[in-house]
């Protein structure tokens, strides 16, 4: 009976003692593991801390080198090898003005940079131990479609803003139309325009508008038609109902969006020496520095000071074409007689050098040796869409003119088929 007993306290005290040995390993562990968190969320928050990004954005010829070893001092030789790896994946003559430039660093030193010129994709470059490391991530982004429309009553900038359309929109639609549209000249009150247009999401919120895919505009009772049509991937223009492309050999203006001051006239009286004698050309009138453009490709035969007109550049666009452009109050950086430029390239800027009343550009344009009036100019037509691709543009086209007509519009996803066919 005893020795029955003593076995039970024996058990008892066993039992008594495992249980607390686990209790205190159970406690023990758990404290360890809060530790361990507590640890780990410190060592996390330190990192986030340290952590920083830059962002940086692209000025006017801004280059990612000078960028790197100039405003962030980031060392010569590491710059070179991200310079050399951008390079395989950006070229670097494409940034723009607004492009994006992410600087990542952890503990003052540079671990990573990326490069964003569009809402969908940004280029990556990874700093490790074995090298620089890239990678393209492309962003989700929706495309939707939108209308405007309006009416002129003063120009077409005022219009814009009273029916509430955004300036960047209607300065693309001025764009545009600029080689049937004289946009300093040819606007009456009453004229009306219409255009369907891109909204670019990203994860649901607004990111940016995108490029006019179908415009009208009527103009004095004609009604101007504009189509964007890629004739293969990523590569497009505007085209007007029947196929023909809208750009021409010649822009309607060497300016944009300001006014005219004075026309084209065999009598008129000169400002400032007050007599009468032709004035074979037209004065844009414009505040100085306003940029001018050639009006087609050419080459510069003249460049430099020429008397009562300042400083004047002359541009021959073929065996039969020249135009010149005067007062201008400094020339674009890099041109010389010789000199060959594109179409709608800044050849320099408005000034009132030589014999002028005020800030404005003397333009003139010659057929042979013969001054003409250059608002009476009719530019030979451009060759229209190959028969080939009619099929797909009548049917991408339609889809649109369906859009532009419809009583209310409202915004819609872009759907992928209107650019298979």
């Amino acid at each position: 009976m005893f020795y029955l007993r003593k076995k039970r306290i024996i058990f008892f005290l066993l039992l008594s003692f495992t249980l607390f040995v686990y209790l205190r390993v159970k406690n023990s562990q758990g404290a360890l593991k809060s530790l361990s968190a507590f640890d780990y969320l410190n060592w996390k928050q330190n990192i986030i801390l340290q952590k920083k990004t830059i962002e940086h954005t692209f000025r006017k010829n801004e280059s990612i080198y000078e960028v790197l070893i100039n405003k962030y001092k980031i060392h010569p030789n590491l710059t070179q090898k991200l310079v050399k790896t951008f390079e395989k994946l950006v070229a670097t003559n494409k940034i723009k003005p607004n492009d994006k430039l992410y600087l990542t660093f952890f503990q003052n030193s540079l671990k990573e940079i990326a490069f964003s010129s569009s809402p969908d994709k940004r280029y990556i470059f990874v700093i490790t131990p074995f090298g620089i490391k890239s990678v393209v991530q492309s962003i989700p982004c929706h495309v939707f479609l939108a209308r405007a429309e309006g009416e002129i009553t003063t120009n077409l900038y005022l219009s814009a803003l009273s029916h509430n359309i955004n300036p960047k929109l209607i300065l693309e639609l001025a764009d545009i139309f600029c080689w049937d549209i004289n946009f300093f000249t040819d606007l009456r009150p009453g004229d009306k325009y219409q255009f369907i247009y891109e909204k670019i999401y990203v994860n649901g919120r607004f990111l940016c508008y995108g490029r006019i895919l179908a415009a009208k505009f009527v103009n004095q009772g004609r009604c101007f038609e504009a189509y964007y049509f890629e004739t293969h991937h990523n590569n497009g223009s505007y085209y007007d109902a029947k196929g023909r492309p809208l750009q021409k050999a010649f822009l309607k203006s060497p300016l944009r969006y300001k006014r005219i001051s004075s026309g084209f006239s065999y009598h008129r009286r000169h400002p400032i020496l007050g007599i009468v004698r032709p004035h074979l050309g037209i004065d844009y009138a414009a505040p100085t520095g306003t940029p001018v453009e050639s009006i087609a490709d050419g080459k510069i035969v003249y460049i430099g000071w020429k008397g009562g007109y300042g400083k004047f550049i002359k541009i021959r666009h073929n065996h039969r074409y020249s135009s010149t452009y005067g007062h201008l109050s400094r020339f674009a950086k890099g041109l010389k007689r010789g000199t060959w430029v594109k179409q709608g390239q800044v050849i320099g800027y408005v000034g009132m050098t030589g014999l002028a009343t005020g800030p404005h550009l003397d333009f003139r344009f010659l057929v042979g040796n013969r001054f003409i009036n250059y608002l009476k100019f009719n530019p030979p037509p451009a060759s229209p869409l190959p028969k080939r691709l009619y099929l797909r543009f009548e049917k991408q086209i339609a889809y649109y003119q369906n859009l532009l007509e419809m009583p209310t519009f409202q915004v819609r996803l872009k759907p992928d088929n209107v650019w298979k066919g």
